[in-house]
């Protein structure tokens, strides 16, 4: 696959406003973001449609023309390029990893996209039209937890991809949507097709409530974690360790997430 650098020239106009947006102060910048437009940006062959009025990671990729997190999303794709790979992407927000990890990906691979929120949902599915991966992606729109049920999935003013089940201080609060939830051991089974299992998984501090049963369960686990853990110190247990009484190591921390490599993976 082709290194996610030298995007396609942008239009002027809209290269221009960009320009504009970044030399701008904070302050210009907060006043400026609902007055953005939407846009359909290209990189490395891959095409993403952004909103960036109204969600951080799509207002990266509209500024930088790439999504952000490019050290961590590497990371994976050189992983799954051309493997038979079964990929589990929780909190997969618009598809700034599903979409480039489903093209990496080899012939029989396998992506479920996990995405609770309604907005995101729409705009996942639409980003992976727009890379002909409808065969090859499925979206499952629930949150993941430690068992079966539903919740409320607390949205935050100005950032979708900040939803989370975790509570949000009442100033930052943009309402709230009840979603339902499922344990991740539900969707493990296709795991056995397939030669490599790679979980992606950014829930915005709620990454006990996902792992935690997986790790108890003591049966299947994937054999590459890229977990968010920049909110490791509101956790309360101490996650990273029982990834390593599991069996991971740490391989690389960058953008606020750790790469945990099981000591049984081939790679």
């Amino acid at each position: 696959m082709k290194p996610f650098a030298d995007p396609v020239p942008a239009d002027p106009t809209l290269e221009a406003l960009r320009e504009a947006f970044r030399s701008a102060d904070r302050a210009t910048r907060r006043r400026l973001v609902p007055a953005l437009p939407p846009a359909e940006v290209e990189f490395a062959g891959i095409r993403m449609y952004v909103d960036p009025r109204d969600n951080y990671t799509d207002r990266m990729i509209w500024l930088d023309s790439q999504p952000p997190e490019m050290t961590s999303l590497m990371a994976l794709t050189e992983i799954v390029e051309g493997q038979n790979a079964f990929i589990l992407d929780i909190g997969a927000n618009c598809g700034a990893f599903t979409v480039p990890l489903a093209l990496a990906a080899g012939e029989g691979s396998r992506v479920i996209a996990f995405e609770p929120n309604p907005v995101m949902i729409g705009r996942l599915g639409y980003n992976l039209s727009l890379n002909g991966l409808g065969s090859k992606v499925r979206i499952e729109s629930c949150a993941l937890g430690a068992e079966a049920g539903e919740a409320m999935l607390n949205l935050r003013t100005g950032n979708y991809g900040q939803a989370t089940l975790n509570p949000i201080k009442e100033r930052a609060r943009a309402g709230g949507t009840l979603v339902p939830v499922r344990p991740l051991t539900e969707f493990t089974a296709q795991a056995r097709d397939h030669d490599i299992s790679v979980l992606k998984i950014d829930v915005e501090g709620a990454e006990v409530a996902v792992m935690y049963p997986l790790l108890e369960a003591g049966g299947w686990l994937p054999d590459v974690v890229l977990m968010e853990t920049r909110h490791a110190g509101d956790w309360d247990m101490d996650l990273v360790k029982m990834m390593a009484d599991s069996g991971f190591e740490p391989r690389l921390e960058a953008d606020g997430n750790t790469l945990f490599v099981h000591k049984d993976a081939a790679h």
